[in-house]
């Protein structure tokens, strides 16, 4: 899972968004592909966030990138764009589109940027934080560790509930065998078995 991009921009309806900032996490790719790849990644942001709507959140998958543009657009028409690898977790990637917003407007003020008309790097230094930090959805979003602590108890339950299935019958050997049973509860426990396995077909 990685993030390659944040972007915000400027939206006006019907006219191309312009580029307020962008940071870029290009590691993974070649000295000499990078700049091809930050001109696909602003194209590729620019064009998805121009075709959202106020108040949308957008996950748009294109497939010859084998990317996903997840954009938004506020009603004071900035729009932010993450741009990630398809297996990022959709939500954890409009989270940071959310604080990505919040720290552009700390950063400037609407006065700032609202009359810009061409492409800026207004700086902001907590994107290329947000940046690193979200690399790893797991660690920088709290709702995204706890499912994955839920994923694990789940799969620990369903390997105890099997090992008990697999000890199931040699429970019933030692039932048999053991002193402790009265013959009535002997009894008990094979009727009990024969109508769980009858109940089971209904």
């Amino acid at each position: 899972m990685k993030v390659y991009s944040i972007g915000l921009f400027k939206v006006v309806p019907g006219n191309k968004p312009v580029l307020l900032n962008i940071v870029y996490e290009l590691s993974s790719f070649g000295f000499f592909q990078r700049g091809s790849v930050k001109e696909v990644s602003l194209f590729v942001s620019r064009e998805t966030v121009g075709r959202t709507n106020v108040g949308e959140r957008v996950s748009m998958e294109h497939t010859q990138t084998q990317k996903v543009c997840h954009t938004t657009v506020d009603s004071k028409g900035l729009g932010c764009s993450v741009l990630t690898d398809s297996e990022y977790p959709g939500r954890v990637a409009h989270t940071l589109i959310r604080i990505c917003l919040e720290e552009f407007y700390k950063a400037h003020p609407e006065s700032e940027w609202r009359g810009l008309q061409s492409d800026v790097e207004l700086q902001t230094p907590a994107l290329d934080q947000l940046l690193l930090k979200y690399q790893n959805p797991e660690t920088a979003d709290p709702m995204m560790n706890l499912q994955k602590n839920l994923d694990e108890t789940i799969t620990i339950v369903k390997k105890t509930v099997e090992q008990l299935g697999q000890r199931g019958e040699k429970l019933d050997d030692l039932a048999a065998k053991s002193d402790d049973l009265s013959f009535q509860s002997k009894a008990f426990m094979n009727n009990a078995e024969r109508m769980n396995k009858c109940c089971g077909y209904v």
